[in-house]
């Protein structure tokens, strides 16, 4: 931090400010911080500010790490943000991803609870009956109703020759008995599936999987042993021909004891079943699971990872983060995004200890990632360059060329990402990792059954996580190589049901004894209510300790203990439609309270230039911002964030000593987030919200910030089309924008991208506009009052994302009655932003601004180049408090800008207003440095190369009272055109102006190239001026032509004469008072082309030649004499 006078200040920075003020500049960002885009500051503290202006500086430079370009490819929304850290000290707690204010929990688990309708056959009347047995074996099997697990499935084979063999004929299959030797526990949703099959065996994988008919699914108890009826709800009609497969399948809350059956073994693999239960972790918002460093120690140029996973219908697809593993510079090494919200399956692996990593990804169906269980496998090669994914065993993308290495992970979470800011929604079981790139054949013979020490592989496993713990926060590593993973969240512990088992199947050439029931019956269908208690998922509640680390962003956490429960609160019962049909209130038996909290606020949202073929300069371009309206935040420590690492950056904070117009007591960050079009419009986001106004304020403003984003759909929205924002006040619409922004005038030009389109309230490089709306006529201090931000509703479409920040500011009482300061100077200046429209030679522009309660409708006005004369303006107008003006100063002379000083600064300054006094002179001067425009002697001339669109290209030159001396429009396209400039000495401004906006030259239209150049004749260089043709909407240049300059060397070549003229042949030249030896002379035609030239000798001062243009065309021409440096130029006609 330092302390400058202006005077130093103007010559360092080029700023205009207010003469000799005492100004403080804080260095946040330099251009040495490559990557670094956030850090602490220090601001002075209980100081008074008049104005703090924030600078801001972009540079292109190779040293940018993103993509390859010196400046970034695209326009990236960046954001310049000031974090604001509150109760530093008390503790923080994190719950399921979040820090809400209020953590009300129980120890106990609570449950929700589903009402569900089973259905039941009831039987009338019955016709007729007729049993038909398969199988009389008196074998004891289990495997049916295994009890002692949660979960049971099992699937049996019965051949259509068994069938038939026994007497059952086509038809509907009413019932089945099955003979209980030995009773074990209920039954719940006991489920029964049959399905036509051409399976004639059955083998651990070889199973019908789908298509089955199910027929029955009953909570059910078996009552005694012997033979037990289930009457099948849903009759299965036998086709006569077909093998039969039948699917039990069964899912209690807790395990029991098993059913014995009677049965038989046969012949061929009659039946498959599920041994045991499988686990599963189902993963939301904020959970995640912490995988030890060491896991990943031995990988580096090899992996294999692979899992199943069964996706949540309901949110996907969207942005997922399977897992990521990062290295400790936080840098991506590993990661799946399974899947992206395009629905793209990405696997990320390998950076070789850079920032940059291998990719493949691809397109997936809905239905490889959700709502079903998928088994996928992502593979590196590093040696071969090969990069696979596999889903269900079978290759789904290969990618090539794949080399970067995998070393040095020491952060690797499964399921999320930590804080909630990446995230996965669904289940994961079974998550192995492997030092070495598994081929197809190994991973479909494993994908399906548990591993062991029999696998080919086995000694490259270093980690295995079955996630069969189903309680606790450790996720156990099965490994052998003790890397537990650690539970964050947290997830909830999940049996896979019994239908659902589809691992670890043993095969087995036994089935139950059956008896198939065939009849006719009168029935009908009855229903039970059962009602299904699911406990809710548990919390985490992680305490950390705060504390401030400036080597450390945002706030420094240290866990200190971790506490598990359920939230309190409402539980609810559902009908089988969704339905709430009961509720109970559970009352928490601890609370925890978040008094640490930060607020973001937004200072400005920029959008980076178009970066390919850009520069920025050699020292940056600087954007200026007015953040005097967030001093209050500006004290003490401070962090603060801006830009994307695309450009190298400098921020800087200029904060003027003084009294402001109004103190700023309060800065307030009402909303701040990206909100879609049809949610503002609708009031799902940004509803109307009460706030309290302090009784010791005066006066308020809003201050509003919003860009649009995304196009497509209707009318292109949001980016590309202008729509109308408001802000209401109590109910009542009492501000109303189109949020739309010109950008064909932006002063960074020939940018590498579409920068010359208008957008939705932004340009690239450019910050989005801010609106300062004056709350206080609306408003009482001391009172609440209603505060809602809106969007026009349209007929169709409504998509697009608007970037939005909405503030309050509360100010006190005003300082001053009668107060003006200059707020700009436009013109002259040397500031880059203000490079379109300088350097001039004509009258002055600049900003004033009334800082005073009381209407300025008067103000004398005196400025002058340093060293110089000054003048006078006395303005008049109307300005209401804090309103601004743009001011044409009109100069007395061009001697104006004539001085004795050699520094070129312009002075301006303020007084009476009103006729007044002003009450704080120190804001009432400015002063900036400048350049001088472009001096020329006569005998120049435009040449003008159209593109295709001609006649959108016009221009004219206006000497400085604003008169058109030359002009010309309506040209045609790809034509040449040639218009000498022989004007009198003095001050012109040339104008040339594109109708459609996209310049001479621009890569999206059909329009091609043109050129645009001053050019001498003849050239003392190839030419005089040449304009860049990328430049969007118009030129705007500013010249002098001065005959005089180079006196003292011209008068050497006295009496120069060329006779004849006009001429149609030969042509003389005569040079008297020339003492210093040769002269070069030669002659061109109007776009240069040297037509004659020769060295002649002075013989007593007197120097003649002659030259013949008989052979050339008719038109104008120029001699140009020169030596020694002095040179003049004079016009002939050939005729």
């Amino acid at each position: 931090m330092k302390k400058l006078l202006l005077s130093l200040l103007l010559l360092v920075f080029s700023i205009h400010l207010a003469i000799a003020q005492d100004t403080t500049i804080v260095q946040t960002l330099d251009f040495n911080d490559i990557t670094k885009r956030r850090g602490w500051y220090i601001f002075p503290e209980d100081t008074s500010y008049q104005k703090i202006l924030m600078y801001y500086t972009l540079k292109c430079d190779p040293q940018t790490t993103q993509d390859g370009y010196n400046c970034g490819e695209w326009d990236y929304t960046t954001y310049t943000n000031l974090y604001q850290h509150n109760n530093v000290g008390m503790p923080r707690y994190l719950v399921n991803g979040t820090y809400p204010d209020t953590i009300d929990y129980v120890t106990n688990p609570t449950y929700t609870y589903y009402e569900q309708n089973q259905y039941y056959i009831v039987y009338d009347a019955t016709t007729s009956q007729t049993d038909y047995s398969v199988g009389s074996g008196s074998t004891p099997i289990t495997h049916p109703f295994e009890a002692t697990n949660n979960n049971g499935k099992s699937q049996y084979l019965w051949l259509a020759s068994e069938l038939t063999s026994s007497g059952l004929g086509a038809g509907t299959i009413d019932k089945l008995k099955l003979d209980f030797s030995a009773l074990g526990s209920d039954l719940n949703y006991l489920t029964i599936k049959i399905k036509h099959t051409s399976l004639s065996a059955l083998t651990e994988t070889g199973y019908e999987k789908s298509g089955f008919t199910e027929v029955y699914n009953m909570n059910t108890t078996i009552g005694s042993v012997g033979l037990n009826t289930i009457n099948l709800t849903t009759p299965f009609v036998w086709d006569g021909v077909s093998n039969l497969a039948i699917e039990l399948c069964f899912s209690n809350s807790t395990g029991g004891t098993n059913h014995t059956l009677v049965g038989e073994t046969t012949a061929f693999n009659s039946g498959v079943y599920s041994p045991q239960d499988d686990g599963t972790l189902e993963y939301v918002w904020g959970d995640y699971t912490e995988i030890p460093a060491a896991a990943f120690a031995a990988i580096d140029s090899f992996v294999t990872i692979s899992f199943w996973q069964y996706g949540d219908t309901a949110s996907l697809p969207k942005n997922t983060y399977m897992f990521e593993g990062k290295d400790v510079n936080g840098r991506r090494v590993l990661n799946s995004h399974l899947p992206w919200s395009n629905s793209n399956i990405y696997w990320d692996a390998g950076n070789s200890g850079t920032s940059s990593y291998d990719r493949i990804n691809q397109v997936a169906n809905t239905g490889d990632f959700e709502g079903q269980w998928n088994h996928w496998a992502f593979t590196k090669d590093v040696v071969t360059g090969e990069m696979n994914i596999y889903l269900n065993g079978s290759l789904f993308l290969n990618g090539t060329g794949k080399t970067r290495t995998m070393a040095g992970i020491t952060d690797f979470r499964i399921g999320g990402l930590s804080g909630g800011s990446g995230k996965y929604d669904g289940s994961i079981h079974e998550f192995r990792v492997w030092d070495t790139a598994l081929d197809s054949t190994t991973i479909q013979n494993w994908m399906y059954k548990d591993l062991n020490a029999t696998h080919p592989n086995y000694t490259n496993l270093q980690a295995y996580y079955q996630f069969e713990d189903m309680n606790g926060q450790t996720l156990s590593d099965l490994s052998g190589n003790s890397n537990d993973g650690n539970l964050i969240g947290m997830p909830q512990w999940k049996y896979i049901k019994g239908c659902d088992l589809y691992r670890n199947m043993v095969v087995v050439a036994e089935r139950p004894n059956i008896i198939f029931t065939q009849g006719v019956y009168t029935t009908h269908i009855d229903s039970v209510l059962v009602t299904d208690s699911v406990m809710n998922s548990p919390i985490s509640i992680i305490q950390y300790g705060t504390s401030i680390d400036t080597n450390n962003s945002g706030v420094t956490l240290t866990e200190i203990d971790t506490t598990y429960g359920w939230e309190a609160g409402w539980v609810y019962t559902y009908d089988q439609y969704g339905n709430v049909t009961d509720s109970v209130f559970i009352n928490y038996d601890n609370q925890y309270y978040n008094e640490y909290y930060s607020t973001t606020f937004q200072l400005q949202n920029y959008v980076t230039p178009y970066g390919i073929g850009l520069s920025l300069g050699s020292n940056g371009f600087r954007w200026v911002y007015d953040v005097t309206d967030y001093q209050r935040l500006f004290s003490d420590t401070v962090e603060i964030s801006a830009g994307n690492q695309q450009e190298l950056i400098d921020l800087k904070f200029v904060m003027i000593k003084g009294t402001p117009p109004r103190d700023v007591l309060k800065t307030e960050q009402v909303w701040l987030g990206d909100y879609q079009h049809a949610d503002i419009a609708n009031d799902v986001v940004m509803p109307a919200v009460d706030i309290d106004l302090d009784p010791a304020a005066s006066s308020f403003r809003i201050k509003t910030r919003t860009s649009g984003h995304w196009f497509g759909g209707f009318q292109n929205c949001a980016e590309f089309c202008p729509k109308n924002h408001h802000v209401d006040v109590d109910g009542t619409m009492r501000f109303q924008w189109n949020n739309w922004k010109i950008c064909a005038d932006n002063p960074v030009i020939a940018q590498g991208g579409t920068w010359i389109y208008d957008r939705a309230g932004w340009c690239p490089g450019t910050f989005t506009d801010t609106y300062n709306w004056e709350l206080t006529p609306y408003v009482a201090p001391g009172t609440t009052f209603s505060l809602n931000y809106g969007m026009q509703i349209t007929a169709g479409g409504m998509e697009g994302n608007y970037r939005t920040s909405v503030q309050l500011v509360t100010y006190g009482s005003n300082n001053f009655v009668l107060d003006a300061r200059i707020d700009d100077i436009i013109s002259p200046t040397d500031w880059e932003y203000h490079n379109r429209i300088n350097p001039i030679c004509a009258d002055p522009k600049i900003v004033i601004q009334n800082t005073g309660s009381t209407t300025l409708t008067s103000l004398i006005i005196t400025y002058n180049v340093q060293g110089g004369t000054a003048d006078t303006y006395n303005w008049t107008g109307n300005l209401a408090f804090m309103e601004k003006q743009e001011i044409t100063l009109p100069i007395s002379s061009q001697a104006f800008w004539t001085t004795s000083s050699s520094s070129d600064i312009f002075e301006v300054s303020v007084s009476s207003p009103n006729g007044g006094t002003d009450e704080y002179s120190d804001n009432n001067n400015a002063a900036s440095t400048f350049e001088k425009p472009d001096v020329h002697s006569d005998g120049f001339y435009l040449e003008i190369k159209t593109n295709a669109a001609g006649w959108e290209s016009s221009y004219t030159i206006k000497d400085d009272q604003g008169n058109i001396v030359m002009s010309r429009s309506g040209m045609s396209g790809n034509t040449t055109y040639n218009d000498t400039i022989n004007l009198p000495d003095g001050c012109y401004v040339f104008d040339f102006l594109d109708s459609d906006d996209d310049g001479l030259s621009f890569f999206a239209n059909n329009d091609g190239n043109g050129s645009l150049k001053f050019k001498w004749i003849p050239p003392a260089t190839p030419w005089v001026k040449t304009f860049n043709t990328k430049f969007g909407s118009f030129i705007k240049y500013y010249f002098v032509i001065d005959n005089t300059v180079g006196i003292d060397t011209y008068n050497q070549l006295q009496n120069i004469e060329v006779f004849p003229n006009p001429s149609h042949d030969i042509f003389n030249l005569s040079i008297t008072g020339y003492d210093d030896g040769v002269l070069n002379v030669g002659v061109y035609n109007i776009t240069g082309e040297v037509i004659y030239s020769e060295s002649i000798n002075s013989v007593n001062g007197l120097l003649k030649t002659s030259f013949d243009l008989s052979d050339v065309p008719d038109g104008i021409y120029f001699i140009r004499v020169f030596g020694d440096g002095a040179y003049t130029v004079k016009k002939i006609i050939k005729n």
